[in-house]
């Protein structure tokens, strides 16, 4: 199993981008390209800031939060729960999703490049005849640095 911090790279940004453009209102291509430039996982929040820093005429925060749940039914963006009852989203390759580890205690995450379900999924779906539509895992802890700082705070 691979892991990185969250980064998207070009090319992902730019399948992402070229998909579906005629489907998206002015405000969601806007979102999209926010979260196309973005290295971590956003809020509504933080994307309606940095488009009012853009153009304090862009779009407002209930267009923001249209836009994003359209981007993640076309499959275009992901919703991720940090935990803190605020949802972030990042930018994936259309129809794709991945999962994350959670820090509990500085809410960083890495991104998992591989899904850790498909198998259980399979066998659950032979099992009991069950139609899978769609599945969410994150995994919460304490990451390599807050472990650090922890024990490092201790020996003081």
């Amino acid at each position: 199993m691979t892991s990185e911090k969250h980064n998207h790279s070009t090319t992902h940004s730019h399948t992402a981008t070229a998909v579906r453009q005629d489907r998206l209102t002015k405000g969601s291509r806007k979102v999209l390209e926010v979260l196309g430039r973005t290295t971590s996982l956003s809020s509504a929040q933080d994307i309606h800031g940095f488009l009012r820093s853009e153009d304090p005429n862009g779009p407002g925060l209930t267009t923001v939060y249209r836009s994003l749940e359209s981007l993640v039914s076309l499959g275009l963006a992901q919703a991720v729960d940090l935990g803190d009852g605020e949802r972030r989203f990042e930018l994936v390759n259309p129809g794709e999703h991945h999962h994350h580890l959670i820090c509990d205690e500085c809410k960083s995450s890495v991104h998992l490049d591989q899904c850790l379900v498909e198998e259980l999924e399979y066998a659950v779906s032979s099992k009991h005849g069950f139609e899978i539509r769609s599945h969410v895992l994150e995994i919460f802890g304490i990451c390599k640095d807050c472990k650090e700082k922890s024990k490092a705070g201790k020996k003081a």
